[in-house]
């Protein structure tokens, strides 16, 4: 029995939007104000103007999905029978020049979709990307280094830093006790899990 996959797909789109990025308030820094002066006299140079650090920080959420068997990554429009194995796989682009710690992300899978015990994988070492969003060939390396990344188990059991239960799976400690998760500067930090579609 065959699948549209670009329901499927549609559902991904929603989905995207029910995956959740959380930063610790440390992640955004307040005004900043630098002083100054000038052969040790302080009234040759008046405060300066105030200037913002990472108060907005340039992350963006995406949520994409490639066959397990093959690496391709799935487009809408693609029929998928029911029992395949799709890896989703959920990214950080962080444009930053500073690490941006203690990042959270948590996906809370729909009934089409069934984990697969134990295929949890991250990465943070790949750069980021060039433009303001990466390409289908950016992802494709993406996610090439997340499958050869660092593997979490499905318990909670810090310092790993992913789990899963039910049907969420929970990236960082800000909904529950994984370890801490530091998106690195200039880098895409990714994670992949593999679902059968039912």
């Amino acid at each position: 029995m065959k699948r549209q996959f670009g329901k499927t797909m549609q559902h991904i789109a929603a989905l995207t939007l029910g995956v959740f990025l959380i930063l610790s308030p440390g992640a955004q820094a307040a005004l900043n104000t630098g002083t100054g002066d000038v052969a040790g006299d302080p009234a040759a140079l008046v405060d300066s103007n105030a200037f913002e650090l990472l108060s907005t920080p340039a992350l963006g959420l995406v949520k994409t999905a490639f066959l397990t068997s093959t690496g391709t990554q799935l487009t809408t429009g693609a029929t998928v029978p029911a029992g395949t194995l799709v890896d989703f796989m959920i990214y950080v682009d962080n444009k930053a020049s500073v690490a941006i710690t203690d990042v959270s992300m948590q996906d809370a899978l729909a009934g089409l979709f069934l984990y697969q015990a134990g295929t949890i994988r991250f990465d943070n070492t790949h750069v980021n990307c060039a433009g303001a969003a990466c390409t289908a060939g950016e992802e494709g390396t993406i996610y090439t280094a997340a499958l050869a990344g660092t593997a979490a188990t499905d318990a909670v059991d810090a310092p790993d830093i992913g789990s899963f239960a039910g049907t969420t799976v929970d990236i960082g400690n800000q909904v529950v006790a994984n370890g801490q998760v530091d998106a690195a500067a200039n880098r895409v930090f990714a994670v992949i899990f593999t679902v059968q579609v039912q």
